[in-house]
């Protein structure tokens, strides 16, 4: 009788469990294919050197028509700005490009590239169904970077 009454509250933890990704797979799919997500970031790799972790208020945001990005950023730049305060990315663009893909193992591929020249940057995400999210920048000026952190409904 234990055996039996242990096996069902297995089975309806399992049921349960699936529901609840399947709940999760659907909102991610549903918030890259409406364009309107909050990317952010937990650590941060440079090129060279060691993962740093990283405080909340860091994120990049894509809103329907607008990227919004606040970023740190730590490597080397291959031209200084002129104000040493704008090290990292902070900018908010509505000329960039957009492109959502599949990829392998349950995954979704973002690719934006903003097209300002002040700003010139690409961005490419990954997405996973859990809602966990890996992002890597390669940009003109600077060595590339990326991030680790979760994707949230805006």
């Amino acid at each position: 009788m234990k055996n039996v009454l242990l096996m069902l509250c297995f089975a309806l933890i399992l049921c349960m469990q699936t529901q609840a990704q399947d709940s999760t797979k659907q909102t991610v799919q549903t918030v890259i294919d409406a364009k309107h997500f909050v990317f952010q970031p937990t650590t941060m790799k440079p090129s060279r050197g060691r993962t740093k972790h990283l405080d909340l208020g860091y994120f990049l945001k894509v809103n329907g028509d607008t990227l919004k990005v606040y970023l740190p950023y730590v490597g080397r730049a291959y031209s200084a700005p002129i104000d040493p305060s704008d090290a990292g990315f902070d900018f908010t663009s509505t000329n960039y490009t957009y492109t959502v893909t599949e990829g392998k193992k349950k995954s979704y591929e973002i690719v934006a590239k903003t097209n300002d020249k002040t700003s010139n940057a690409d961005f490419y995400l990954t997405v996973y169904d859990n809602g966990t999210a890996y992002l890597r920048i390669n940009s003109s000026d600077r060595e590339s970077i990326s991030y680790n952190g979760d994707l949230k409904e805006k």
